[in-house]
């Protein structure tokens, strides 16, 4: 699958730091509130941090309206929504633990 530009950008970014097991899930056809959910694992807490402050200056000159970052580093998720696209920040033991990659999958079934 060919992404847009910002999604094929932001993957790129993770990629540069160093993010695992990135997931890019098309949704514009199933919810009217984005087009894409992205899935990356962190190292630790840390990094789920660093991740989140990068994606925030990222977005900043990329997208109109930088929406909203919840969740907090320490919880091993945070979540940075861009507006056409969600970033799911995690570090592994919570991406196990949540399973959204196949809640999303099955959604979308």
């Amino acid at each position: 699958m060919e992404y847009p530009k910002l999604i094929q950008e932001t993957i790129a970014l993770l990629e540069e730091k160093k993010g695992e097991e990135i997931v890019a899930i098309d949704v514009r056809e199933r919810t009217p509130f984005t087009d894409f959910y992205i899935l990356v694992t962190a190292p630790n807490m840390r990094a789920v941090g660093a991740y989140a402050e990068s994606l925030e200056e990222f977005f900043e000159g990329k997208v109109e309206d930088l929406r909203k970052i919840e969740g907090q580093p320490e919880s091993g998720w945070v979540l940075v929504d861009g507006g056409e696209v969600v970033v799911h920040i995690f570090t592994e033991q919570k991406r196990r633990e949540l399973s959204l990659e196949d809640l999303f999958l099955k959604s979308l079934a």
